[in-house]
C-alpha cells in the first residue's frame, strides 16, 4: 500500500473526531473519503497532510512513518476547496510559487509552470489574475501549483464545493482524466454521493470518525454492509414497517427497513403490472421534475417513499391513486446491513 493509516485516533477534548481508523490505498488510485458533515473526513485528509497530527496510530506513506513529518516535507499537493490562491499574483506566479519557495531555478520554473498551464487547459491565461477567471478556472490554477513540485501524494478538500453544477460536472469529467494521466495517487473528501460514484476508483465512508466501509462504488452502492452505509447511499427512504408491502419475508430481529428510488415502480391503476398482486395502493403527494425523470412523492399506508418514471411514462397527477411495488429493500440488525428481495420476483427478472 503506497497510503496507510494504521489505527489512527484523533481527540478534540471529549470530542473524538478519528476513532481507530485504518486502511490502505494502493499508488496511483484515485479514492473518495464520503460522508456527512461532522464525520471525520476532513480530519484524516489533515492528518495524512500534515496540518493535524494524530494521538495515537501511525500514518505511512511510501511505507515511511511521517507522524513527526512536517506538512512541507510530505511530498504532499493540497487542493483547497476555496482555491486559496493570492489575488495579486497572476496565474503564471501562482502556479509557480512553490517552486520559488523551494529556489529552483527559474528556467526550470517557467518550463514546468508552462507545461502544467497547458495541461490544465488555461494556455493563454498566464497574465491573468484570479478575479479575471470563473470558478472553474480557478480551480484548475488551484490544481496545476499543488502539481508543481512533483508532488508522490495529492489531497483535495471538497474541491468543487465553490463551483456551480454545471461546471462541477465538467471538472469531474477532466480531474479523473488527469488523474489518470498523471498516474498520482490522489484522496479527496467530499459529501456528495454522485460525485464520489463518478470520480472515484475506490469509496471511503465514513461516519462519526469511524470507517464505515470501503470498496468500489459499484460495491458499496450494491453492497451496503452496515446500517449506516444503507441507510446513508442512494438516497434511501426509511420503511417504519417494511411488511406493509406485500411479498416481503417476515425476518426476526430487523430494527430498521431502507428502500431506494430504483426499488420501486409506480404504475398508474390502467397500466399492465406484471406483480399487480403483490403492489399496495399508494396516493401520489408531489412530483419532481429532474431533467431525465419525473420524481415521485407516494403516500403508502402512512409511509412516503420517493420513486421515479421516465419522461416517455404516462403522466402521474397529485392525488392520483397508483399501484406500489417493491423490488427489494435493506433491511438493518444492529450494525449489519442485508438485502432483502420480494419472494413474488424471479432475481434474474429484475435489472437494477
Amino acid at each position: 500500500m503506497y497510503v496507510e493509516l494504521k489505527n489512527i485516533s484523533k481527540y478534540y477534548g471529549d470530542f473524538k473526531a478519528s476513532d481507530n481508523v485504518s486502511f490502505g490505498i494502493e499508488k496511483g488510485r484515485l479514492v473518495a473519503l464520503l460522508g456527512p458533515s461532522g464525520s471525520g473526513k476532513t480530519t484524516i485528509l489533515r492528518m495524512i497532510a500534515g496540518l493535524e497530527y494524530p494521538d495515537d496510530g501511525e500514518i505511512l506513506i511510501d511505507g515511511k512513518v511521517v507522524n513527526n513529518i512536517p506538512a512541507s516535507k510530505r511530498g504532499i499537493g493540497f487542493v483547497f476547496q476555496s482555491y486559496a490562491l493570492f489575488k495579486y499574483m497572476t496565474v503564471f506566479d501562482n502556479v509557480a510559487f512553490g517552486l520559488e519557495v523551494q529556489k529552483v531555478p527559474k528556467g526550470e520554473i517557467k518550463e514546468r509552470v508552462n507545461e502544467l498551464i497547458e495541461l490544465v487547459g488555461l494556455k493563454g491565461l498566464e497574465k491573468r489574475y484570479p478575479n479575471q477567471l470563473s470558478g472553474g478556472q480557478r480551480q484548475r490554477v488551484a490544481f496545476a501549483r499543488a502539481l508543481a513540485p512533483n508532488p508522490k501524494l495529492l489531497l483535495l478538500d471538497e474541491p468543487f464545493a465553490a463551483i456551480d453544477a454545471k461546471i462541477r460536472q465538467e471538472l469531474r469529467s477532466w480531474l479523473k482524466a488527469m488523474i489518470e494521466k498523471l498516474g498520482i495517487t490522489s484522496i479527496f473528501v467530499t459529501h456528495d454521493q454522485d460525485e464520489a460514484i463518478e470520480v472515484a476508483d475506490s469509496i471511503i465512508i465514513t461516519n462519526k470518525g469511524r470507517i464505515e466501509q470501503i470498496g468500489t462504488p459499484l460495491e458499496v452502492y450494491q453492497n451496503p454492509q452496515t446500517a449506516f452505509t444503507a441507510s446513508f447511499f442512494g438516497h434511501p427512504d426509511e420503511l417504519p414497517d417494511y411488511t406493509q408491502f406485500n411479498s416481503f419475508e417476515r425476518l426476526n430481529h430487523v430494527e430498521k427497513a431502507f428502500v431506494r428510488p430504483e426499488f420501486i415502480k409506480v404504475t398508474k391503476k390502467n397500466e399492465e403490472q406484471i406483480y399487480k398482486h403483490s403492489a399496495v395502493e399508494g396516493v401520489v403527494e408531489q412530483t419532481y421534475f429532474r431533467g431525465d425523470v419525473i420524481e415521485l412523492l407516494v403516500k403508502v399506508n402512512g409511509t412516503s417513499v420517493t420513486a421515479r418514471r421516465g419522461l416517455d411514462e404516462p403522466f402521474v397527477a397529485v392525488g392520483e391513486k397508483v399501484d406500489v411495488f417493491i423490488y427489494r429493500i435493506f433491511v438493518t440488525s444492529g450494525e449489519n446491513a442485508y438485502l432483502l428481495k420480494n419472494s413474488s420476483v424471479r432475481e434474474e427478472s429484475v435489472v437494477i
